[in-house]
């Protein structure tokens, strides 16, 4: 359940108190409206997310927290400052490995088109 890619961030997101769908999908960057409603339903579904819905028109639902997803979050708390703590070493770690594939593929491309490059003498092999 918390190897899905919106998931954590989703119940992060609740921590503050209960949310409409378009509150957290403002709050969420990059998360489409489809991910989000599947990932909530799975979040309810595993029991960490409770769904309320007020009958109104139009209808009103909210999402908060269940005593089982604090009690999760409050289990990963310290991965989460683990995380916070080495953010900047990740990003940089990150970085140096971007920019390491990158001249990789640079060599390779020079060392491929300095090979087609050169001229064939006949006979010789």
């Amino acid at each position: 359940m918390l190897g899905a890619k919106w998931s954590l961030s989703v119940l992060a997101r609740l921590t503050s108190g209960t949310h409409r769908f378009n509150e957290l999908l403002r709050q969420i960057d990059g998360v489409s409206r489809r991910m989000l409603s599947a990932t909530l339903r799975q979040l309810e579904r595993d029991g960490l997310v409770l769904r309320h819905v007020y009958a109104r028109v139009p209808a009103r639902v909210e999402y908060e927290l269940s005593d089982s997803g604090e009690a999760l979050l409050m289990a990963l708390a310290p991965l989460l400052d683990w995380g916070k703590l080495h953010r900047d070493d990740i990003a940089e770690a990150r970085e140096r490995f971007d920019r390491l594939q990158l001249w990789r593929a640079e060599s390779q491309e020079l060392q491929t088109n300095s090979q087609q490059r050169q001229p064939r003498v006949p006979g010789v092999y």
